[in-house]
């Protein structure tokens, strides 16, 4: 009973699999909208980005954000970032590790002149962030990513902005990271950290191919075999709620560019794929004249 649905997403797999392209058009009937997989930091050589983007953006009204990147800088936001992000007085991450992790975590941060007291109201995510985001800008990724270069433009432009999720919900999820389970979840996550500059110079080739599969395997295979629960966290769940918030796009007059993480498109539970098994046709957009770039 079970061969016609394995074959079905097999052949889903295979259909989203070499798309040459990071934006897709969904329809059903005459209805449509555009889903672009975005990098959330670029380096300068990646720009101008990659036409089918562009293209998309053209010909809509509407562009949807995982969240709204310009109250991320808000000074609003601050107390939130507190609460969520740093642990409260008389609570360290220190306190939470083993030394040998507590070792690692220190070797990491002289790297980049840092010392654990400076850290340790640090939450695990808030942690990670940070110090994949130093590594990146070491590397020269001192450019928008994908989303806020849209942001941008969508605000010049007075487009319709809409978002996925509300700042609050993300910083949340950034703070439950690794709650419970620090050792185990820094263990992992430093070890990316580490690694980050090369994971991502690999991530941005498959990004301009439209590679699903090798993002499937860079970027969400290490999660899930390592730390499901963050995979669960991080991906299934929000894939999840997001479906239903894409499909009530449609239905209307209006077109729509939704921007989100390149991870929630790839794999059988990324967004492509739940909205084709939802009975959306998905095909990737690609234009003649999408430039090709070095990840240098």
């Amino acid at each position: 009973m079970y061969k016609p649905f394995l074959t079905g997403v097999l052949l889903l797999c295979s259909v989203l699999a070499h798309a040459e392209s990071s934006v897709w058009r969904v329809s059903k009937g005459t209805d449509q909208l555009w889903i672009g997989g975005t990098v959330h930091l670029l380096p300068p050589a990646q720009y101008p980005l990659p036409a089918e983007f562009a293209a998309a953006y053209q010909q809509t009204d509407v562009l949807v954000l995982e969240t709204d990147l310009s109250k991320m800088q808000d000074s609003s936001s601050a107390a939130l970032l507190q609460q969520y992000l740093l642990y409260p007085a008389g609570t360290t991450l220190s306190s939470k590790l083993t030394a040998t992790t507590r070792q690692q975590l220190q070797t990491l941060l002289q790297k980049h002149r840092l010392t654990l007291p400076q850290i340790e109201q640090f939450k695990p995510g808030m942690l990670v962030t940070q110090l994949t985001l130093l590594e990146l800008q070491q590397q020269g990724f001192s450019s928008p990513g994908v989303d806020q270069h849209f942001l941008t433009q969508a605000l010049q432009q007075n487009k319709t902005l809409k978002y996925l999720e509300a700042v609050e919900f993300q910083l949340k999820l950034l703070g439950d990271l690794g709650a419970g389970r620090e050792d185990l979840f820094l263990q992992h996550a430093l070890s990316d950290v580490e690694q980050s500059a090369d994971l991502m110079d690999k991530t941005l080739r498959a990004w301009r191919a439209g590679d699903l599969v090798q993002v499937e395997q860079l970027v969400l295979a290490p999660v899930k075999v390592a730390d499901a629960q963050t995979y669960q966290q991080m991906f299934v769940g929000r894939n999840q709620a997001w479906l239903p918030q894409i499909q009530a796009l449609f239905g209307n007059k209006e077109q729509e560019l939704v921007l989100v993480g390149l991870g929630h498109l790839a794999g059988s539970e990324g967004l492509l794929a739940l909205l084709q098994q939802a009975g959306y046709q998905v095909e990737a957009v690609k234009t003649a004249s999408s430039p090709g770039k070095t990840t240098e």
